[in-house]
Parts: C-alpha cells; structure tokens; sequence
C-alpha cells in the first residue's frame, strides 16, 4: 500500500549503512518527476524557491507530528492548526468520470487550485487520512538511528521494527551480534 505523505516524508533520505550521507530529494528533479508521476498529481518543475521552502517545512511539520504520534504523544497545537490550514486553502470535491478503457464509472477528487498548492494540500490531506484510528498503530520509524525511515507496518501482529528487515534489520542485528562478541571477549 503506498501511501502519499508516507513517501513524501522519506524524501529525506539518508544512508541507512551509517556513512552520514543524506539527501534532500525535494531537491532532486528527477526524484520529484517521478513522486509526481507515481501519485498522478501536476506542477510545474523547476520549482520556484517559495514553494521548495513551503514544501521543506511542510516536510518538517509532518515529521514532528509523525515522532509524536509513534511516541503516542499528542501534536503542538501549532503544528496541528497548521495542518488544518493546509487543508483548508484548496479543498477537495469529487468528481464523476467515465472511463472508456474500464468501461465504466469511476470517482476523482478534484480542486480549483492546481499545481503545488493542490500537491502541499494533498500531501496534508494524505497524513490526515493516516492518522485514523485504524492506521495509527502501523505507523513506524525504523529503528536503524541511521535510516528513520517512515513505514506503514502491514504484519499481522504489527511489530515491525526496521523498513526492510533484509537491510536494515540484518544490519541492525549485525551489529547487536557484535557488540555482544565485544563484551564476551
């Protein structure tokens, strides 16, 4: 299940082996392109400097949120006021279509604004829609310090730790491993 703000929130991505590297993918054009694309959504690219900084701190917001909600915390009220914003400036309705190819009717939600506002209000409207009660509990942050990778935890019995238990969770056991030789000897 790929969810919006969920891939949003790892565009600040960083090395999960522990080198230090990290990269701002809202920076990337190609990264964006292809976030774009992935989730049907327009605007234009390059993008200008005003809406690069609104998306950065709209990144940094929902991350807050986000470690508050793992941690079962409650969000700062400005935080969630903010959210609230973000949601109200381009409000949705939806839509009828039909389609030729499916031959049939389909829904789309559809705005009057466009191009990265409609993006930041999606990408809100995404995060929203996470923290019902039946998501809430899935929502992780990988346990490798050096990852944090935002994961939506579809085990069963909803104990996932690391984002990919073959990367970060062989690493991460790895380690532990080592660090017990260490003691031994």
């Amino acid at each position: 299940m790929g969810w919006l703000c969920i891939d949003f929130l790892n565009s600040d991505w960083r090395d999960w082996r522990g080198s230090g590297r990290a990269e701002n993918r809202l920076e990337n054009q190609e990264w964006l392109s292809s976030f774009l694309q992935t989730y049907k959504l327009t605007a234009p690219l390059p993008m200008n400097v005003d809406c690069a900084a609104s998306l950065l701190q709209l990144r940094e917001r929902l991350r807050r949120m986000l470690e508050a909600v793992v941690r079962g915390d409650r969000f700062q009220e400005e935080d969630l006021a903010e959210l609230n914003r973000a949601l109200a400036l381009t409000p949705f309705h939806l839509q009828v279509l039909y389609v030729d190819e499916e031959g049939g009717y389909r829904q789309k939600q559809s705005s009057q604004a466009e191009g990265w506002p409609l993006v930041m209000a999606q990408i809100a409207a995404s995060f929203a829609e996470l923290l019902a009660p039946q998501h809430l509990e899935r929502i992780k942050i990988c346990d490798n310090e050096d990852c944090r990778w935002v994961f939506y935890d579809e085990s069963r019995n909803r104990v996932r730790r690391w984002c990919d238990d073959k990367m970060c969770g062989n690493l991460m056991k790895v380690r532990r491993f080592r660090e017990r030789q260490k003691e031994k000897g």
